[in-house]
């Protein structure tokens, strides 16, 4: 009986100092960060930019959780980069999810982290399963820039009604 419990304990303290965490890979990194942004501003006024560069229909959104989730839009009728003349999936449809965080408040500003998660669906054919792919990040990257300009405009609409000289 000790024999078997010496076995067994050698066998734990073995498997656990055997595991490696392995570390995650630049791609999951670059992935995950290109999807978030923080902006230096109040958390209405990020969210007054979010809105205003939306241009699909919004399905349900939340201030106080800090969510916006637009309808699904069809491939065809949705946003394409300059470098492309049609869909990559013309039998997709997506949605974009946009989530907010407020930051730490501090004595020199505040500052919103932003998450946009473009959820694509591909359908083969109507008896097939949905298959989802990732984004390749070109519209999110838009949507912050377009958020970043509303933001930057509103301060300088701001400072130039304080100061009018």
């Amino acid at each position: 009986m000790k024999l078997l419990s010496l076995i067994i304990a050698g066998l734990l303290v073995s498997g656990c100092g055997s595991q490696v965490l392995q570390p995650e890979t630049p791609e999951a990194i670059i992935e995950r960060s290109s999807q978030q942004r923080i902006f230096y501003a109040p958390y209405d006024e990020v969210w007054k930019a979010a809105h205003s560069v939306i241009k699909y229909t919004i399905a349900a959104e939340n201030q106080d959780f800090g969510v916006i989730e637009t309808d699904y839009i069809k491939a065809v009728d949705g946003w394409l980069p300059p470098f492309r003349t049609r869909p990559q999936y013309p039998s997709s449809r997506y949605k974009i999810v946009i989530s907010f965080a407020r930051g730490k408040k501090s004595e020199a500003q505040e500052n919103v982290r932003v998450t946009i998660e473009k959820k694509i669906e591909v359908f083969k054919d109507f008896i097939s399963e949905v298959k989802t792919v990732n984004s390749d990040g070109f519209e999110e990257k838009t949507i912050f820039y377009r958020i970043e300009r509303e933001l930057v405009i509103a301060k300088a609409l701001r400072k130039s009604s304080e100061n009018p000289n």
